[in-house]
């Protein structure tokens, strides 16, 4: 994937969870990474901030972001494919910000 598809792809994500995208961005390092704040909180950690990390050796991790820091702490992967379909990751948040379903979903 390279630089314009990630960003596109991002967007896609984005526009699936109803976000705006302002709190996003495509990390042009290798290995290329998506960040994407995320509205919402996990049950477990109600004073933590969402987002959504990608990269294409891992795919999407769900992160919480330490009050007061900038530390992301994966706390639930999306297991495959590496390129979800944009719908298919906005599920996976929903379901786990609604349930509070922490671990690796197929």
């Amino acid at each position: 994937m390279d630089i314009r598809a990630a960003r596109e792809y991002a967007r896609q994500v984005t526009r699936e969870l109803g976000l705006s995208g302002e709190s996003s961005c495509v990390d042009r390092t290798s290995p290329l990474r998506l960040y994407i704040a995320v509205d919402g909180r996990l049950p477990g950690y109600p004073d933590h901030d969402l987002a959504l990390l990608w990269t294409r050796s891992h795919g999407w991790a769900l992160a919480v972001e330490k009050p007061g820091t900038t530390e992301l702490r994966a706390v639930a992967h999306l297991a495959n494919p590496v390129e979800a379909p944009p719908r298919t990751v906005a599920r996976w948040v929903r379901a786990l910000c609604a349930e509070g379903q922490l671990g690796t979903a197929s």
